[in-house]
């Protein structure tokens, strides 16, 4: 079990790294999600290469390219054969999910600029929402019932108090 877990989450052996306090569903959720997408993406991506619009040889590409990024980075045991990739996940693996977040929302909104197809619609709109699955990792849990209650009832307690509020404090010499 150890093996797979290595795996499919390299570098994780480190405990209270980045990613301690994101749930393992979350993570698996988000790894699975960017692996069809990566597929996903890859195989659009040569649909939309396909075409006969000229941004749409671009947007194709880039897509392709996109895909087969998140694929090394989310299932380098895809990629064995080549060495240097286990590093890289191993690196990006052990990064806050916001910084997956945000490479892979740079990666996908370039072709929905370039080609307005269906397949770079289909493609790209899952790695942008593999980007929103990993920006909730960042988001965190929500607060226990009894916190939510007292915000909705109006009547938090404040954390600090105010030096202002005590004219006290400014009388004395």
């Amino acid at each position: 079990m150890d093996k797979i877990k290595g795996m499919l989450f390299p570098g994780s052996e480190e405990e209270g790294g980045e990613n301690s306090n994101v749930p393992w569903w979350m993570r698996i959720t988000g790894k699975v999600a960017g692996i069809v997408a990566g597929v996903v993406a890859v195989v659009f991506g040569v649909m939309a290469t396909l075409s006969f619009t000229l941004w749409c040889w671009v947007g194709g590409p880039w897509q392709i390219a996109a895909g087969v990024v998140v694929i090394a980075i989310e299932a380098p045991f895809c990629c064995v054969f080549i060495p240097a990739l286990k590093q890289y996940s191993v690196m990006v693996e052990n990064r806050p999910p916001w910084q997956k977040a945000i490479l892979y929302t740079v990666l996908s909104v370039p072709p929905f600029f370039l080609c307005g197809g269906f397949s770079v619609w289909l493609g790209s709109g899952l790695l942008l929402g593999t980007a929103a699955l990993y920006g909730m990792q960042t988001i965190g849990k929500k607060g226990n019932s009894s916190d939510m209650a007292a915000a909705a009832r109006g009547n938090p307690q404040p954390d600090e108090t105010n030096i202002m509020d005590d004219p006290g404090d400014w009388n004395n010499p």
